[in-house]
């Protein structure tokens, strides 16, 4: 087996243990697999308003990856131990300027296929762009609605939600008690639902949706 596949084969918990004897190209696997949905999280909990800051932390993050190769001890999984690197800082961030966390996509667009004029095409295309005009509607309104979210509520949420932690998991991330976590993510679920409902009822009402 070669070099580059067993690196592949290996958990993150062994790369970063070869990354502190030395091995410099399991950094380079372990920032592969992970550098999208931490900038992402990093993103959505800035806003799209702090996307200059947002890139400085993220850049941070890894940083901090480096700066602690060779002291890393594998208490935790590595993605649990990534992520609590990253939640410290946007907390620390938070702290200085209140910044509102970004959006979170749920929503997938339609497919949109305009190859073919046949009517039974056109009609499933005019279908398709009412679908897509109904999901670009919904993802602005659920980015407005998450940015309304506390950023405690926001956090736990994009954790649970958007990186698939499961909730023991949130918890060691963001250091908090269960109770807690579990307070966090049903409250953020209660406001978005609200939102959410506010959103769609004033298009109902309005003839336009506008988030």
């Amino acid at each position: 087996m070669t070099q580059i596949a067993q690196l592949q084969s290996d958990t993150d918990e062994a790369l970063m243990l070869s990354y502190g004897k030395g091995c410099q190209a399991a950094f380079a696997e372990l920032y592969g697999r992970h550098k999208g949905p931490i900038y992402r999280y990093v993103c959505r909990q800035l806003g799209a308003k702090h996307q200059v800051k947002a890139e400085e932390l993220f850049q941070e993050v890894w940083l901090r990856v480096i700066d602690n190769r060779a002291s890393y001890t594998v208490e935790a999984k590595f993605s649990t131990w990534l992520y609590r690197i990253a939640h410290n800082l946007l907390i620390d961030e938070h702290r200085k300027h209140t910044a509102r966390g970004e959006h979170l996509a749920l929503v997938d667009e339609a497919p949109n296929n305009n190859d073919s004029a046949s009517p039974e095409v056109l009609s499933s295309n005019q279908d398709n762009h009412e679908s897509e005009l109904h999901n670009d509607f919904l993802q602005r309104a659920i980015k407005h609605c998450v940015e309304l979210l506390v950023p405690q509520q926001r956090d736990a949420f994009l954790l649970r939600h958007e990186a698939g932690f499961s909730a023991s998991q949130v918890c060691e991330i963001v250091e908090a008690k269960p109770e807690t976590v579990k307070t966090r993510l049903r409250y953020a679920m209660s406001q978005l639902r609200d939102c959410l409902h506010r959103k769609v009822d004033s298009s109902e009402t309005g003839g336009a949706r506008q988030a």
